[in-house]
């Protein structure tokens, strides 16, 4: 009968479980992924070249404040089939310290407009700002996922605007691109 080499053993197996762990993304990590991805594919989709800086607070924060009236989370739950509000909680928290690609950004051609920058515009200064974004500014929120990563609530608008879509357009992933779903039920 032959011997086993148990240390060997364990080696080779711990081994083998190590690629499969370090091939895993974490949460945050699909989310910084998959955000930037829809949030480019919009910027190019409206040929836009600048953009407002995303603020940190979440896509519901913003909204409550915005349109206190409105129900964003039961709105937000229902497009994305989501049970309850503890899910939603989640889905919302994965957004925290999302980070924007900037080398994709850069690649694009897409300029970072600050906050500060927008509220200093003036007669003189507006001149710089249409020559520079031509197309106009965006405006985006962090988008919210479903659990899955293959939909999405994302919320944007062209600054110096006031209307507002409701409920939030919905995107799918679907043949490597985010794809816009048309929305049957008014809520």
């Amino acid at each position: 009968m032959k011997k086993i080499n148990y240390p060997l053993l364990r080696l080779l197996i711990c081994i083998s479980f190590m690629g499969c762990v370090n091939d895993r993304k974490e949460p945050k990590e699909i989310y910084n992924q998959k955000a930037n991805e829809i949030i480019i594919q919009t910027l190019k989709g409206n040929n836009c070249n600048c953009l407002l800086e995303i603020p940190k607070e979440s896509l519901i924060e913003i909204m409550t404040l915005a349109n206190p009236r409105y129900d964003i989370r039961s709105s937000v739950m229902k497009q994305l089939k989501t049970k309850n509000s503890s899910n939603l909680d989640s889905l919302v928290n994965v957004s925290k310290g999302f980070s924007l690609n900037m080398v994709a950004l850069k690649n694009n051609n897409i300029k970072i407009i600050t906050l500060k920058e927008l509220l200093s515009i003036n007669g003189d200064n507006v001149k710089e700002v249409l020559k520079a974004c031509p197309n106009g500014i965006i405006s985006i929120r962090k988008p919210i996922f479903d659990k899955k990563y293959q939909k999405a609530v994302l919320d944007y608008d062209y600054t110096f605007t006031c209307s507002k879509t409701l409920p939030l357009p919905v995107y799918e992933f679907k043949n490597e691109k985010w794809n816009l779903v048309e929305q049957k039920n008014k809520y």
